[in-house]
Formats: structure tokens, C-alpha cells, sequence
């Protein structure tokens, strides 16, 4: 049993545990599980009314240039391949690169509350994943995690990065590991936080309704989105603050959220190349130890499987450090970073 008392935020417990392969196999296995259970139960967006839908401009892009004039944040954009990106920069160009990516049902916009505290350590780029913020949705495109970590590889190659420091959270975190393992001469550290990929010992209620077809991460009203907002937070003042500002855009995705949420299932990475057990980089695994999406137990499962973990539990925090706790999130990441740049 999982006891999130028994850890801190303060600390950082470092494992050198031996890869289990089989463990490894066996959580393949849960992926493809609860994969196939979802797509059973699920229904997938008619096609016309992916190729009508047409984005609006979310809420908290309109505080971007207010960010630009209090920590010098500017908006760019670039073509790759087929593919639109739009991120938001920061900071130096000299300064070590650190690469942000966001999870489902999220926006480059989530990080901007840990800018505060990077201002002068970094230059910070934050990526709308292609298919999601301001960055380009084509329904025709697959967006598996395999194939957003190469698109975050080409989109590096663009800027001539050729090495970087990367945190992700959930979604994002499985596109960093994922990254990490097959482009591991471009990854100076990861930071995993409450990243995707691997399961614990224990598994959510959010995991078990996955298995009947039911998501709480695609809200399709008001009340929905309450919900939403009530399970990846902790603070519920919080909630009820995130659920006001992110309402309409969130509804108003709910197809386009529903397709890329199954497409990320029915497009699953190859494992039987490298994956996270092949992570060489330094990595810290970050979890919010109230965590309702992904059970806090995961992070035990990320630092055994990864050679070179170390654990983070942020106590009294759900599945969105960097705006549930932005500080002690920001420290942690600066602390460790620092130890590999």
C-alpha cells in the first residue's frame, strides 16, 4: 500500500535498482489493457465534425503579453513539415534550454506560473504540442506519443537545439520519456511529473472508469468541467478558479479532445523499441502525492524502472504541480538541473 505520508517534498530519495524486464512486459500489457477497454466503450467523433471544428483562443493565452512585459515571454512560431507549433520563450539564449511539454487537456499557457522563479536560470521554451493550444490540428495527422516525441525532435532540430533539459507533465511525460529513451544524446536531464506510462500498485478511480468508457478528462458541460477541474487538483478553491477560466474552451474541444484521447490509445508506441527502461539521462520523477489521475504509487514503478531516479512527492498536491504548488515545483526542478547542466 502507497503511503504518501511517508515522503517529502524536501527530499529527493535516489534509487539504483536494476531494470525488471518483466515488470516492464507486464506494464506493456496494462497499457494495451485498459487501451482496448476505452476504444471498446468508447465513441469516436464523427470525421465531418473534426474537419469543421475550428479553435478559439483560450482563456489564458489572452494574459500572454501581460507575462511578456513581467518576465519577458514572447509568442513564436514555426512550420514543420505539415505541422503548425506555436511556443512561448523566455530568458536567455545562453542560459541552459529547458523544454516544458504540457499534458492532455492542457496548453503551454500551465507552466506560466513557474516562470517567475526561472527568470535568469534558463531559457525556457514552452511547446504547444502539435494538435493542441495554438499549434496546428489536422484530423487526418496520427498523434500517438511515438509520433509527438519525433515531432518535438524535428521541431529541436528547427531551432538548432541540440541538446536540452525536458519536464513533462502527464501526457507530456510520457512524450518526454519517450523522447529521452530514443533521442538520448538530446536530453541533459528529464524531469517526469506525474507522467503517463507506467502504472503503480494501486491504480485511480479515473483509471477504472477509463475501463467502461468513461473519461473526466474530456468534460462536455459546465458541471463536467467541474469535475474535471476537482480531479487534477487538490486545492478545491483552485478547482473552482481553473474550472471559471477554462470552461468554454474546454467544451468547445470536447470532439477534437475525445479523437486525440484515442488516438493516443490506438497509437501506441512501439515498445519494442527503446522505452523507459532504456531512459539513460538523470531523471527525477515529481508526483503530486494526492494525485486522482494517476496514483501516486506510479512514481515508485518510474524510479524503478529508470536507471538514474531520483523521487520527488510533493505533499498536498494533485496532478498539476507547477500551478498547485509552483514554488516548491520550480525549486525542485532548478536543484536538480543545476546538478546536471
Amino acid at each position: 500500500m502507497y503511503k504518501s505520508a511517508e515522503t517529502s517534498h524536501k527530499t529527493f530519495h535516489k534509487t539504483h535498482h536494476a531494470t525488471d524486464k518483466e515488470g516492464v512486459r507486464l506494464v506493456d500489457q496494462y497499457f494495451d489493457q485498459v487501451g482496448d477497454a476505452y476504444l471498446r466503450h468508447s465513441e469516436e467523433p464523427a470525421m465531418e465534425v473534426l474537419r469543421a471544428w475550428r479553435p478559439k483562443l483560450f482563456s489564458l493565452t489572452l494574459l500572454n503579453p501581460y507575462y511578456a512585459g513581467f518576465v519577458g515571454v514572447h509568442r513564436k512560431r514555426i512550420g514543420v513539415g505539415k505541422d503548425k507549433i506555436v511556443w512561448l520563450e523566455m530568458g536567455n539564449p545562453d542560459k541552459p534550454p529547458l523544454l516544458l511539454l504540457h499534458g492532455f487537456s492542457a496548453a503551454k499557457e500551465h507552466w506560466m506560473p513557474l516562470l517567475p522563479f526561472f527568470a535568469g536560470d534558463f531559457r525556457v521554451l514552452m511547446l504547444d504540442l502539435p494538435g493542441w493550444g495554438e499549434s496546428g490540428f489536422n484530423p487526418e495527422t496520427v498523434y500517438g506519443l511515438q509520433e509527438q516525441a519525433d515531432r518535438v525532435q524535428r521541431w529541436l532540430g528547427e531551432l538548432g537545439l541540440k541538446r536540452v533539459h525536458v519536464v513533462g507533465n502527464s501526457m507530456g511525460g510520457a512524450i518526454a520519456g519517450i523522447f529521452s529513451a530514443r533521442h538520448p544524446s538530446s536530453v541533459l536531464s528529464l524531469t517526469l511529473m506525474d507522467a503517463l506510462g507506467l502504472p503503480g500498485e494501486e491504480h485511480t478511480p479515473f483509471v477504472h472508469e477509463l475501463l467502461q468508457g468513461h473519461n473526466r478528462l474530456i468534460p462536455k458541460s459546465a458541471t463536467d468541467v467541474l469535475k474535471l477541474t476537482d480531479l487534477v487538483f487538490h486545492n478545491r478553491a483552485l478547482a473552482a478558479s481553473a474550472a471559471f477560466f477554462s470552461a468554454t474552451e474546454l467544451i468547445h474541444r470536447k470532439d477534437v479532445n475525445s479523437h486525440l484521447f484515442r488516438m493516443m490509445l490506438s497509437h501506441r508506441p512501439n515498445f519494442n523499441e527503446a522505452s523507459f527502461e532504456d531512459i539513460s539521462a538523470p531523471t527525477l520523477v515529481m508526483w503530486g502525492s494526492e494525485d486522482k489521475v494517476l496514483h501516486p504509487s506510479s512514481a515508485l514503478t518510474f524510479t524503478r524502472v529508470i536507471k538514474r531516479a531520483e523521487l520527488c512527492m510533493l505533499k498536498a498536491v494533485g496532478h498539476l504541480p507547477m500551478i498547485e504548488s509552483p514554488y516548491l515545483c520550480a525549486q525542485a526542478i532548478k536543484a536538480f538541473v543545476g546538478k546536471h547542466t
